[in-house]
């Protein structure tokens, strides 16, 4: 049986230079951006979920095929004219709350293809399933949450052409939909097989090294994932409310990681290694194993990771430089202890300045993301977290006004608060403002005043020596890693979707 796992693409002609486009699976923060056109996105994330279910399903006996139509910079019209080569009998893709009309009216097409069982999964898809297949007649069956042992569950059954609903699967029955509910989180992870990074992104054109975070300063990099989840409950945050149902933090075992590692070096030469965890570095005693036998397989490879500081120490980030750590994002969110409250994170403002000087210390980039936007801000608490941001010992930040995703408590706070001025899909957009409207805060000023502040952080910075001379040492760093033309390259596309995003 053949099944095509699909990142189908979604852009939008700006001018007869520049497109629109979205970012979908392998992100958990669903935004557009802007780029050249035949351009390959700037950031683009390795679609993990469907990498596991590529593999889970290969080593099942089903006849595996991969489209990344995103990492292909492809057309519509090509991706229809790919499916209907393949002839799959199961399709699944990933939706998103920004291109989920987008999305529905694909389906028609693809069904219209020959495509006998279409399958969607995803955030937006888990939390309205029940809405969407009461909706679309030429959607098959939807997965909720964490969906690789479903699909393959389906698949099965599918193959077997016996199926009975199961937990995970909503499907059409007797004139209704029947709803059974999430399938358990996978536990352990090592259940897992490796990812198929060899089918990305696509059958034809192997290549995981095209997959690129910017935060990387050398290439080829791979992405990599050692856990899910965070313990944390920030009211925003979609992928752990909605995919993981604010369920436990799980790794994998810290073998199966550097083994991972090891592999990923051998097969594609990775001179970085990107940890796209939730939180990699919630537990002290699993990073300090990863980072030992890192140490004790005299592995050479720089690696990265998105982690938080809440549980960062010394002997954590020294250690991690020693094993070959060269970069750390952590999420901040507001420099106000208020918001922070209000927001569920439990985080030290201090601790987070002992963090960053680190960081420093060892040599390790680091980058804090803040925001914006959430219930409870107001102009007072906007000005606290700018301040905190210029204090704060970074090499560089991320301003962003928060997206109220269904399915999170942040969406659910401003729909009964009566503060969402659309329920138009398109405009939750992870880049945009325009979905919540406060009393007493006007976000488009909120926008404006991110805007400025950004440039004089960047101004405060530049006349800081300490600050000044470290990003020589980034630059240098990054120039020799990516090579100087990828480095200027890469710059340039920033520029572009920075300035022209609409």
């Amino acid at each position: 049986m053949k099944v095509l796992l699909a990142n189908p693409p979604c852009k939008y002609e700006i001018n007869s230079k520049y497109e629109k486009y979205f970012i979908r699976a392998g992100s958990r923060w669903p935004h557009s951006g802007v780029k050249k056109k035949k351009d390959i996105p700037h950031y683009l994330p390795f679609p993990f979920y469907l990498a596991y279910s590529a593999a889970l399903l290969r080593n099942s006996g089903f006849e595996v095929y991969v489209i990344d139509a995103i990492a292909l910079d492809i057309s519509e019209s090509e991706f229809i004219q790919r499916i209907k080569n393949i002839k799959p009998e199961i399709i699944l893709f990933e939706v998103t709350t920004p291109t989920i009309d987008y999305d529905l009216q694909l389906v028609e097409k693809i069904k219209v293809a020959g495509v006998p069982n279409i399958v969607i999964a995803g955030a937006h898809a888990t939390t309205y399933a029940r809405e969407i297949l009461q909706n679309s007649k030429n959607i098959d069956f939807i997965l909720k949450g964490e969906y690789e042992f479903s699909l393959l569950t389906l698949a099965k059954s599918l193959r077997e052409g016996r199926f009975s609903g199961c937990p995970g699967i909503v499907m059409r029955k007797n004139g209704g939909v029947e709803d059974n509910g999430f399938a358990p989180l996978t536990e352990p992870l090592n259940n897992l097989p490796p990812p198929a990074r060899d089918l990305f992104p696509s059958n034809d054109k192997s290549d995981p090294t095209i997959y690129w975070d910017g935060f990387c300063q050398k290439r080829p990099a791979i992405q990599m994932h050692a856990s899910r989840g965070c313990p944390y409950k920030c009211s925003f945050c979609l992928w752990n409310q909605v995919m993981y149902r604010n369920g436990k933090y799980r790794t994998f075992t810290s073998d199966r990681v550097v083994e991972e590692m090891a592999d990923v070096v051998q097969k594609y030469n990775a001179r970085e290694i990107y940890f796209d965890d939730d939180d990699f570095t919630i537990n002290k005693r699993f990073v300090l194993e990863i980072c030992n036998k890192i140490m004790d397989r005299h592995l050479k490879v720089s690696w990265s990771c998105m982690g938080d500081a809440i549980n960062l120490d010394e002997e954590i980030i020294k250690t991690m430089a020693q094993s070959g750590c060269i970069g750390i994002k952590f999420g901040v969110e507001s420099g106000s202890e208020e918001m922070l409250k209000n927001l569920g994170k439990p985080i030290n403002l201090k601790k987070v300045y002992d963090v960053a000087k680190m960081c420093a210390k060892y040599g390790i980039k680091s980058h804090a993301t803040f925001s914006l936007g959430l219930p409870g801000e107001t102009e007072k608490t906007i000005k606290e977290t700018i301040k905190f941001a210029n204090k704060l010992d970074v090499d560089t930040i991320q301003l962003s006004i928060c997206t109220p995703f269904p399915g999170t408590k942040f969406f659910e706070e401003v729909k009964n608060q009566g503060l969402l001025k659309s329920k138009d899909w398109q405009k939750y957009d992870g880049k945009a403002s325009e979905v919540v409207s406060y009393p007493e805060l006007d976000l488009m000023m909120v926008e404006k005043i991110m805007k400025k502040s950004l440039l004089r952080w960047f101004v405060y910075k530049f006349f800081s020596f300490s600050w000044f001379f470290r990003q020589l040492r980034n630059v240098y760093r990054s120039i020799k890693g990516l090579g100087i033309k990828f480095f200027f390259k890469q710059i340039n596309s920033i520029i572009i979707d920075e300035m022209r995003n609409v």
